[in-house]
Parts: C-alpha cells; structure tokens; sequence
C-alpha cells in the first residue's frame, strides 16, 4: 500500500483518501479469511489499548475515589463511583482468568523450544509492574511527606507507570506474533477480551459521569474548577475504550465464527 500510495504521486490527499476509506473496514470487516490471524491481532490490539484504558482508571481511582473527592449529596455520582470500581474489577478478573490458559499454553512452548527472547515477552506482564511498583515504593520513600507524593511526584511516576503498562501489554503481543497459537485458548482468549472490554467499556462511562457530574455540580474541589483538564482526560478514555472495544469485538467475532 505504502508503494502504490507513493507511485501514484497523490500526496496528502490520497493518503487520508485511503485512510477514510480503510477506517469502516477496521471497523467492521466483511470477511475473515483467516479467523487465527484476526484473533491475535485483535487480542494483540486490545491488551495495549486495554492497559492504557486501565491505567486512566487507577488515575481516577488514585486522585478522585481514594481522597474522596466526590460531590456531597449526588446520587448519580455515587453510583458511578459504586459501578466504576465493579465494572473496572470485572474486567481485570475477565482478562485474567481468560487469557492465563493462552499464556500459559505460549510459555510452556518457549520453554520447550529454549526461546529466552519470546520467555521474556511473556514474562513482561509480570516484570513490568513488579519494577514500577519497586521503584514507586523507593520514590515514596525518598520524595514522599506526610501527605503522600507531591503534585509534581505524581506527574512524573504517572506516565512512567503508563509506559510500564505499554511494556507489559507490548510483550505479549510479540509473542503472540511470534508464536502464532491457535485453538481453544486462542478463542478462550479473544472472548474474554470481549467481556473484559465491555466492563472497561461501562467503567468509562461511569468515569465520564462522575467526571461531567463533578464539573457541574462539584466545582469547589481541585481540578474540577476548570474543564480543561478533566475533558482531555475524558478524551483519553473515550479513545482508549473505543480502540479496546471495537479491537475486542472483531477478535471474539472472529473467535465465534471458528469451527
């Protein structure tokens, strides 16, 4: 494509062309000629996606739900808050149990077949967090006050903690390209994915509730006194769980039309 897009000599133009025109087919293909291969690109997709969305709601959970700061009196928020915290487990524990048989089953023929590189992009789920959570506690440690990490502390561990989210999504990733598994697992998985990305799916609803809610009705407290911020987070969300659920969709879809 990158080839008859320069032969054609069209420029700019033709490539967003194509890109508009290549936007439904990513959406909503019409054919599945190989249900394998879509099912681990799709899985592949969805975990990166799936672990930024994830990582917006420990933000949330961090700055909004563990210094409750919620807005005295509103229902609706504190049932958004009660349906976040449900949904953002349900995905987590959906991820979990569904693809620890595929990556199980990916780990145990890197072993067999004495593959350090491709142990060590599964391993990444693991190494990951343990290194940020190790290094987290030495910062704490060091730069912490009685109150916890200061506002600067925390917008430098923050997007250290998304890269180690991207890292450990990354890993598996490669392996699945890498090792191409079909089977049971494979649909195991790609399912789970699904559920997992329809909880995400609600969690960031609640989060936009609670979050619209709070500017309207809760603007005495930090953050909430200007939209600014709270709309470019609002923004991160909705394209992180659009990307998880519509990558997650195709993959289960591909899964339940297998034989």
């Amino acid at each position: 494509m990158s080839a008859l897009l320069d032969d054609s000599g069209g420029g700019l133009a033709a490539v967003a062309s194509v890109a508009w025109r290549a936007l439904p087919a990513w959406i909503c293909p019409r054919h599945l000629h190989d249900r394998p291969a879509r099912m681990r690109s799709s899985l592949a997709t969805a975990l990166l996606a799936w672990s930024m969305l994830a990582g917006l709601g420990l933000v949330f959970a961090q700055l909004i739900q563990l210094q409750s700061l919620m807005a005295p009196g509103y229902a609706e928020v504190r049932w958004a808050h009660t349906i976040f915290s449900g949904a953002l487990a349900l995905s987590v524990l959906a991820a979990g149990l569904g693809g620890l048989p595929l990556w199980l089953l990916m780990l145990r023929r890197t072993r067999r077949e004495h593959c350090a590189r491709d142990t060590l992009y599964l391993l990444m789920p693991v190494l990951a967090p343990v290194a940020y959570l190790a290094g987290l506690a030495v910062t704490g440690r060091l730069a912490g006050g009685p109150n916890g990490e200061s506002l600067s502390w925390f917008l430098v561990v923050a997007p250290v903690g998304f890269a180690a989210a991207a890292i450990a999504a990354i890993g598996p990733g490669l392996a699945l390209r890498r090792l191409q598994p079909q089977g049971p697992a494979l649909r195991l998985a790609a399912v789970a994915a699904a559920v997992a990305a329809a909880s995400t799916a609600v969690a960031a609803t609640a989060i936009a509730v609670a979050e619209v809610s709070g500017c309207l009705w809760a603007r005495q407290f930090s953050g909430y006194d200007n939209f600014t911020t709270p709309g470019i987070y609002l923004v991160m969300v909705i394209a992180a769980a659009s990307v998880t659920t519509l990558s997650a969709a195709r993959g289960a879809r591909a899964a339940l039309a297998e034989p």
